[in-house]
């Protein structure tokens, strides 16, 4: 067998011997202890393990392994990456090293709020993941980013990777609550299509009333295709929520996004607008709701200040 000795071995530290695969790695048994609580039950509990100077560790793959001590090891404490954090998940979570645990899930967030916003198969992979090691934060991210898709992408998705029906269903009726919000949002706009209406300005105000706010969104370089000529429009919605300003403002933010708004300076003095709001405790529940979905890449620009 090939021995490593990176882990103490060199020095004459090591005090034990894991056997993986056809390698064996001399470590430490008090760096084990400390980092992980399985590795001290095992090692100092009432365990066949506790006096043997060898341990086998069947089903392990060397190289995942490894790099899982380097992560753990205080002399090496290797940075947990988009590229490693497959390979320590399994192993963090079945020695539970909650601290690699959680940059992990960390890294899983990153990776599919920057790669994989529309790829739904790729979603549910994310998905799977955390449901077998209990990642709730990167599932509840993945849920949300995949009802943000077309239904018939879910089910393409779920012939792949298997996810409970519970996750299945939830992003199925979150997706089915974003049309409705959808087409409630419609109702607040008018379509101008002549040459005329492209010269309304964009902006951004507030009714006479102190719950009321009025949004007139604007788009006047675009263009659409109408038989064979070609017309500028103007997209103009007035949002009026005489009971609840926030919504209004949640309302805004979601047409700015379904019809790629691209004055800039709308959207963030509605997001702007929206770190500020406290509704109302009767009106609470509904604006976390409706705030929950929000598009994913607008909810992080709210948490971002």
């Amino acid at each position: 067998m090939e021995v490593n000795n990176e882990f103490g071995g060199e020095t004459g530290q090591s005090d034990l011997t894991l056997v993986v695969e056809n390698h064996k790695i001399l470590v430490s048994k008090s760096v084990l202890c400390i980092a992980s609580p399985v590795f001290r039950a095992m090692l100092e509990g009432d365990y066949q393990e506790k006096t043997m100077s060898e341990i086998p560790l069947p089903g392990k793959i060397y190289e995942d392994f490894v790099e899982f001590l380097k992560c753990i090891y205080p002399d090496k404490l290797k940075k947990v990456t988009e590229t490693n954090s497959y390979q320590l998940i399994p192993l963090a979570h079945e020695y539970q090293v909650k601290k690699i645990e959680k940059r992990c899930e960390k890294v899983f967030i990153q990776t599919v709020r920057k790669k994989h916003t529309i790829d739904v198969t790729e979603l549910y992979r994310h998905i799977q993941l955390s449901e077998t090691f209990a990642l709730e934060d990167s599932k509840e991210v993945c849920i949300y980013l995949a009802s943000e898709n077309k239904l018939a992408q879910f089910l393409t998705a779920q012939e792949k990777y298997k996810i409970s029906d519970a996750s299945h269903n939830m992003i199925i009726k979150l997706a089915l609550r974003r049309r409705e919000l959808d087409s409630e949002d419609d109702k607040h706009l008018s379509l101008n299509t002549d040459r005329q209406a492209a010269s309304v300005s964009s902006g951004f105000s507030f009714g006479t009333y102190p719950t009321e706010i009025a949004c007139v969104f604007s788009a006047p370089t675009d263009y659409h295709s109408y038989t064979d000529d070609k017309v500028k429009f103007t997209l103009t919605g007035y949002i009026r929520e005489n009971n609840s300003e926030a919504k209004g403002i949640l309302r805004a933010l979601r047409l700015s996004v379904r019809y790629t708004i691209t004055e800039r300076n709308i959207r963030s003095k509605l997001i702007q607008k929206l770190r500020d709001i406290k509704p109302e405790a009767d009106a609470a529940e509904d604006f976390r709701e409706e705030y929950s979905l929000l598009p994913e890449a607008i909810k992080l620009a709210v948490q971002n200040n």
